[in-house]
């Protein structure tokens, strides 16, 4: 999308997002390991955003609400595994809560979701074109 005028970058910042945390888009490949009643069974999904608190994901048959699943994240470094909750989910997206991360693997979420939000500050550096509710103070 081109903006073509001072307007149209001013139309932009009354797009408001209320969140917590801020989230930053990240598309990968992830594993869903879930526990239904006949036993473990590992699913595919899209990662497709992130933040310190959950993630949001395409995932092959959308699990249930409230389901608790194991999440493994591909990083730069290594994988992480992520015990999380459903808190929504429908054929197109399913959201998801991280439980507590152990230190190690909360040290790594954090320091690349530090990463993440240095890539997305040199990608709008100008305040006055990014959407309210994203990047740092929200």
């Amino acid at each position: 999308m081109q903006l073509e005028n001072a307007e149209a970058i001013r139309q932009v910042r009354l797009y408001t997002i209320h969140r917590r945390e801020p989230r930053y888009v990240y598309t990968t490949p992830v594993t869903l390991q879930r526990f239904l009643r006949f036993g473990p069974v590992v699913t595919r999904a899209m990662c497709l955003d992130i933040s310190h608190r959950g993630m949001s994901a395409l995932v092959c048959g959308a699990p249930r609400v409230g389901e608790t699943v194991v999440i493994e994240l591909p990083l730069r470094d290594a994988p992480i595994e992520m015990l999380a909750m459903v808190r929504h989910s429908n054929d197109a997206r399913s959201g998801f809560e991280f439980y507590p991360l152990s230190a190690p693997d909360e040290d790594a979420l954090n320091q690349w979701i530090r990463e993440q939000e240095k890539r997305e500050e040199m990608m709008l550096p100008c305040p006055d074109i990014r959407p309210a509710g994203f990047g740092r103070g929200s």
